[in-house]
C-alpha cells in the first residue's frame, strides 16, 4: 500500500484533548486547536477549554470538495518529491520543545532508536538516542499522540492511529497500513511484541486480546475480555483480564490459564487492576500491579500470592525492563510524580524532582524561562525494555531522560548553550523537536543577523546569529502567550511593535468564538520594544484589553509620532498618531453586524491603502455572520467591503501585490455547510473574484476532501509565484500568478501557517506551521 493510500485510510486518529483540542471532521483530521500546551499554573498560557467542545459538531464538510474548478487538476501534481518521499531541502528553525509531547518510546534492540509525537499531528523519530529528532513526513504518519506505545521487533515496528495498525520496516521513515484488523473500529489499548520462533504480535482492545504469528497478516482472539499489558517473565506471558484475574500463558500466548489474585491472603474481588509489569532474571521473577485500594502490590511466586509494597499515591502506570527484577518505575500519568525502586520493590522513592533542594532534574528552558508547571502527558512515561537504567518522560512542554535508574534526569528538547558572546541571555539550539505553533518569521531590516519568530504559547524568540541559536524574547510584555504580528520601525533601529494576546490560535476553530470579557485568558494589547526585542513595555492606552491580533505602521509618518493601526479581535481597528501612546477607534463602515473579529491589517506599500481581514464568528457550529476584506483609502477614516460578493464565512488571511493594489489573494476555511475553503483572487480590487484553489484541488494530493486554508503569500520579486498554506494538505505553490497550483510534496508538515521570503536571499523561504515549528527551504522545489 502506498503512503498516499495510507494518508486517506490511516491518518484519522483523534489526538488527546489535553492540552490541545482537535476535531475529527468527516473523512480526515483537520486541526482546529492549537498546541497550547497550556498549563493551569501559568497565568499567561491559558485556554478557554469550553470552546473546544464544539469542534465535534461540524458536519457535511466532505461536500466541500465540490467547490470550484478554477484549477487545472492535472497541474496539481506533487512538486519536489524525491524517491523516498522524505523532506528535501527544508530544515527546522527554532528553540525546540515548548509544546505537548506524548507517547515516547525506545527500541529494545537499539537504544538510539526512539519515537515520540506531538498532539498537533507531528510524529518524530530519533536514531541518536534523542540527541537529534527528525519529523516523519505527514503523508507517512501523523497524529499518533493519542496512541499507545509502539511494539518493536528487531527489523520492524508496529504502531497505530486510532484503531488502524501501521508498520515501518525502515527505521520509521516510511509506514504502511496493516490490512488485517478484526477489531474493526475498537480502539487499541496496547501493542506488545514477543520475539522468537515465531514472532508474536499482540493487540489489546477494550474487549479482546488479539494474537498474530504471521507478521500481522491475520489475527486470532485468544482472550475474550479486556486485557492489561502483556508482561514477559522468562518463558511465561502474564496479563490481567477485565474480570481482574491473572491470565498466564506458557506457549507464547496461544492459550491462557486463569488464576485468581489474593493480596495478603484476601481475594482481590472486583477491585480494578490499573497497571501490571514484571521481569525475570535467572530463576527469579517478580510481578508488580497497582490498584486504587491497595496501591502497588508484588508477587515473587509467579502470581500465586501478592503483598502490598507501596501505598496508592495515584500511580497509574508500572514499567520495567523484563530481563531483570531490581529496577522498576511507577508514574502518575496526568500528574507529576514518578517513583522508583532499585531493590525489587522493597522500597520506593520519588525519583523525578523538578524543584526543591533535592531536585534531580536538569530543567528545560520552558521551566527556566517561562516557568510553566508540568504534568506527564498521556502515555508519557516509558521505561526501556532492555536497559533498566533508562527511562523517558514527556510533558506538555518538555522531554526528560534518565540513564541512571532515576537518579538524575536531563532535558531532551534542545541543546542548551548558556550565555554566548554577543548577547547576555541564554541561548538554545534546536535538535529537531519543533512542536510549536508560529504566526510569522521575521528578519530585522536594520541587522541581517537578527531573526525572530512569533509564537503561540511561548510568545517570541529572537536570534542574533541568523537562526543558529535562539533566545526567549517575550519578557516584559503583559500578554506573553501569543505574539500574533510584529512590525519594525523602518527608521529607528531596535524599535518593534507587537500585537499580543493571551488568547491564542485565532483564527483556528477553537478561538473564533466571541471573546469572554470576564476571562483573563481573553486579554491583549500592543507592546513596544526599543532594544530589538530584548525587553517590551505596554503601549495600549485607549485600547480595550482584549486580544490584539494585528498591527500596521505608516512609514510616511514622523518617526517621533508614528501612525499605527491595531486590530482588536471583537472590537475593531484602532489608530494611534503618537507612536502608540494613545489610540482611537476607527471602524466606520467596517465589518458585518455582530462580527468584528479583526485578524489582519495590511498597508499597501505603494499607495498606502489599508486592508483589513475579518475572520469567522463561530457560535457552536454556526458561522452565521460572514467576514471578509475591507479597504480604506483615507487612513482608516472610512471602510468599504470589497469582498461582499463572496460572503466568506471563515476568511483566514490575505496577500497584496506590492506593485498593484488591485491584485489581492484571500484564503478561506470550509465551515459547516459552507464549502468555501481555498484561495481567492481579484485582479480588479474586489469587483470580481476567482476561486483559484479549492478543496477539491488539494484533495487530489490525498487525505481530506476539504480543508482550512490558512495563508497566502506572493513572492516580492516575482508576482507569478504564490504560496498557499493549508491545515491538512501542507504547502501549495503557483508559478503563474495563481492560475494553477501544485502540491509541494517535500514540505514535511501538514499544516503550513505562513510563508515569508527571506529579504536577504529571496531564493529562500521560511514556513511557519501550526504545531510543527518553523522550516527554512528553497523558494521553489
Amino acid at each position: 500500500m502506498s503512503r498516499h493510500t495510507l494518508l486517506s485510510g490511516v491518518l484519522r486518529g483523534l489526538p488527546s484533548k489535553r492540552p490541545c483540542f482537535f476535531a475529527l471532521l468527516a473523512t480526515a483530521i483537520v486541526f482546529f486547536g492549537a498546541c497550547s500546551d497550556d498549563n493551569p499554573s501559568a497565568s499567561d498560557a491559558s485556554i478557554d477549554a469550553g470552546d473546544a467542545t464544539d469542534a465535534g459538531d461540524v458536519t457535511d464538510a466532505g461536500d466541500a470538495g465540490e467547490a470550484g474548478d478554477a484549477v487545472d487538476a492535472g497541474d496539481a501534481s506533487d512538486a519536489g518529491q524525491d524517491s523516498g518521499g522524505s523532506p528535501r531541502g527544508f530544515e527546522v528553525r527554532g528553540m525546540g520543545g515548548g509544546g505537548g509531547i506524548f507517547v515516547p518510546s525506545i527500541s529494545p534492540y537499539d537504544e538510539t532508536f526512539m519515537l515520540t509525537a506531538c498532539d498537533m499531528g507531528g510524529v518524530y523519530r530519533s536514531h541518536t538516542a534523542g540527541a537529534r529528532w527528525d519529523l516523519i513526513h505527514y503523508q507517512e504518519l501523523k497524529s499518533t499522540s493519542a496512541s499507545t506505545h509502539p511494539a518493536y521487533f528487531e527489523d520492524r515496528v508496529f504502531w497505530h492511529v486510532g484503531p488502524t495498525l501501521v508498520v515501518s520496516r525502515d527505521g520509521a521513515e516510511t509506514w504502511v497500513e496493516v490490512s488485517s484488523s478484526p477489531w474493526a473500529s475498537q480502539e487499541i489499548e496496547f501493542l506488545s511484541a514477543v520475539p522468537g520462533e515465531p514472532d508474536v504480535l499482540f493487540v489489546g482492545t477494550d474487549t479482546a486480546l488479539w494474537r498474530s504469528i504471521d507478521d500481522a497478516s491475520s489475527f486470532v482472539s485468544v482472550i475474550d475480555e479486556r486485557p492489561r499489558e502483556i508482561v514477559v517473565t522468562g518463558e511465561r506471558l502474564v496479563t490481567i483480564s477485565g474480570d481482574n484475574t491473572l491470565r498466564i500463558s506458557t506457549n507464547r500466548g496461544e492459550t491462557w490459564s486463569v488464576q485468581s489474585i489474593s493480596v495478603n491472603g484476601s481475594p482481590l474481588a472486583a477491585e480494578e487492576v490499573i497497571s501490571i509489569s514484571g521481569g525475570a532474571s535467572d530463576a527469579n521473577s517478580v510481578l508488580f500491579a497497582v490498584t486504587s485500594q491497595h496501591g502497588t502490590i508484588r508477587s515473587t511466586d509467579d502470581g500465586t500470592t501478592w503483598a502490598i509494597v507501596a501505598p496508592f499515591e495515584n500511580q497509574n502506570t508500572l514499567q520495567m525492563a523484563a530481563s531483570q527484577t531490581r529496577i522498576a518505575y511507577a508514574a502518575n500519568i496526568g500528574g507529576t510524580e514518578v517513583w522508583c525502586t532499585s531493590d525489587g520493590g522493597d522500597s520506593w522513592a520519588r525519583c523525578f524532582r523538578l524543584t526543591g533542594v533535592d531536585a534531580n532534574v536538569g530543567a528545560s528552558w520552558v521551566q527556566t524561562e517561562i516557568h510553566w508547571g508540568y504534568y506527564i502527558t498521556d502515555h508519557g512515561f516509558f521505561a526501556s525494555h532492555s536497559n533498566p537504567e533508562v527511562a523517558v518522560i514527556s510533558t506538555q512542554g518538555d522531554l526528560y531522560m534518565t540513564r541512571d535508574g532515576g537518579g538524575s534526569w536531563t532535558q531532551g528538547i534542545n541543546e542548551q548553550l548558556g550565555v554566548l558572546p554577543g548577547d547576555p541571555d541564554p541561548r538554545y539550539r534546536s535538535i529537531g523537536l519543533e512542536v510549536t505553533s508560529s504566526w510569522g518569521y521575521l528578519t530585522d531590516p536594520h541587522d541581517p543577523n537578527r531573526e525572530y519568530i512569533e509564537y503561540t504559547d511561548i510568545g517570541f524568540a529572537r536570534s542574533v546569529d541568523r537562526g543558529e541559536t535562539w533566545i526567549y524574547g517575550a519578557r516584559g510584555c503583559d500578554w506573553t502567550n501569543t505574539f500574533y504580528d510584529v512590525v519594525f520601525d523602518p527608521d529607528v533601529e531596535g524599535r518593534m511593535l507587537v500585537a499580543a494576546s493571551r488568547r491564542h490560535d485565532i483564527p483556528h476553530w477553537t478561538n473564533v468564538s466571541p471573546n469572554d470579557p470576564e476571562s483573563t485568558s481573553h486579554r491583549g494589547g500592543v507592546c513596544i520594544s526599543e532594544d530589538q526585542g530584548r525587553s517590551w513595555t505596554s503601549t495600549s492606552s485607549g485600547l480595550p484589553e482584549l486580544p490584539c491580533t494585528t498591527i500596521a505602521l505608516d512609514p510616511s509618518s514622523s518617526p517621533s509620532q508614528r501612525t499605527l493601526y491595531a486590530g482588536i479581535f471583537g472590537e475593531g481597528v484602532y489608530k494611534s498618531t503618537d507612536g502608540g501612546q494613545s489610540w482611537t477607534l476607527k471602524s466606520s463602515g467596517l465589518g458585518n453586524p455582530g462580527n468584528m473579529h479583526i485578524y489582519r491589517i495590511r498597508r499597501h506599500p505603494a499607495t498606502g491603502a489599508l486592508f483589513v481581514l475579518i475572520t469567522a464568528r463561530r457560535l457552536g457550529s454556526s458561522f452565521d455572520v460572514p467576514g471578509g476584506i475591507w479597504r480604506s483609502n483615507d487612513n482608516a477614516e472610512s471602510w468599504t467591503d470589497i469582498s461582499s460578493s463572496l460572503e466568506l464565512a471563515w476568511p483566514t488571511n490575505l496577500a497584496l501585490d506590492p506593485a498593484d493594489d488591485q491584485v489581492l489573494f484571500v484564503t478561506a476555511a470550509t465551515a459547516p455547510g459552507k464549502p468555501q475553503g481555498g484561495v481567492y483572487r481579484t485582479l480588479d480590487g474586489g469587483v470580481t473574484w476567482e476561486h483559484v484553489l479549492t478543496d477539491a484541488d488539494v484533495a487530489s494530493s490525498g487525505g481530506a476532501s476539504y480543508d482550512h486554508f490558512m495563508s497566502v503569500t506572493m513572492h516580492p520579486d516575482d508576482s507569478s509565484i504564490v504560496y498557499a498554506g493549508t491545515n491538512a494538505h501542507g504547502l501549495w505553490l503557483s508559478q503563474n500568478g495563481g492560475a494553477t497550483w501544485s502540491h509541494w510534496q517535500a514540505f514535511p508538515f501538514s499544516n503550513a501557517q505562513s510563508v515569508t521570503v527571506d529579504p536577504r536571499d529571496t531564493s529562500r523561504i521560511f514556513v511557519t506551521t501550526f504545531g510543527g515549528g518553523v522550516w527554512e527551504g528553497p523558494h521553489l522545489p
